[in-house]
């Protein structure tokens, strides 16, 4: 990644953090926006301290106008976007779908699926004029099987609709190089999230239940850069999980790229 530019939404903490943190270690210029104006200056401070290059903008991926505006500062300062990681997004809306506030339950659907749209829409023009790029979507809980004791539709639709768009636009693209894929990061707990459970533990005396699949955010930058780089080439349209291990190994990553039907987005008979 050096020498690219690199705009990391949802870049102020926990996944978004840990994967701008790691393409600045690769050697990419770093964008990251989000809503939190502290937790982005903690992250940009924390590039800057290891030598890194990082412009970060408050922004909320909900409004359109706004990615656009901070994708044109981008350009300014950095250079047109090489790879976009469409990471902001969120949970919420945890209430059964007879009882939810409608508008909530549209809003986590705004946040994680419109938002995705509206930062593809912010960097795609410049990727066709220059024909390159790589663009990665992040999937979540629920996206592709149910979840039980939890209310999770808005959520889990949301995520769907991710995987959807991921899919089609990847056919899209077909006749361009830009390549988009799809990252699914696995459960991973917040630092708060962390904190509460690591005091829930000390008082039973047991690790949690879900202690075994939580994973550290590192994980998902990992994949993170796999996908935007030229490791992942020529493979497009795929979901791609932290639980899987053939991405690492290069004859695998060619064997998925020429199947039709491996780690595919679409319902598939048979």
């Amino acid at each position: 990644m050096e020498g690219k530019t690199v705009l990391v939404t949802g870049g102020g903490w926990n996944i978004g953090r840990a994967i701008a943190e790691r393409f600045a270690r690769e050697g990419a210029a770093v964008a990251i926006c989000g809503r939190r104006e502290h937790l982005l200056e903690e992250t940009a401070a924390a590039i800057r301290a290891e030598g890194g290059r990082v412009l970060w903008g408050a922004v909320d991926v909900c409004e359109l106008a706004a990615v656009e505006a901070f994708v044109a500062r981008i350009e300014d300062e950095f250079g047109p976007v090489d790879s976009l990681i469409a990471n902001a997004g969120g949970g919420g809306g945890y209430e059964p779908i007879d009882t939810i506030d409608p508008e909530w339950w549209a809003n986590v659907v705004r946040l994680n699926l419109v938002g995705t749209f509206h930062s593809i829409r912010a960097v795609l023009p410049r990727m066709r004029e220059r024909a390159a790029g790589t663009i990665v979507t992040a999937s979540g809980g629920g996206a592709w099987f149910p979840l039980l004791g939890v209310h999770l539709t808005a959520y889990a639709a949301a995520k769907a609709g991710v995987c959807r768009l991921t899919d089609q636009l990847a056919a899209e693209l077909l006749d361009t190089p830009i390549r988009v894929n799809c990252l699914q990061p696995g459960l991973v707990w917040s630092p708060d999230r962390l904190r509460e459970i690591e005091e829930e533990e000390r008082r039973t005396g047991r690790p949690h239940p879900d202690r075994d699949q939580n994973h550290p955010p590192e994980d998902a930058a990992e994949l993170a850069v796999f996908l935007a780089s030229d490791a992942s080439a020529p493979m497009t349209g795929r979901l791609v999980s932290v639980d899987d291990t053939w991405w690492r190994d290069p004859e695998e990553v060619a064997r998925v790229s020429a199947s039709y039907h491996a780690y595919c987005l679409r319902r598939v008979e048979g």
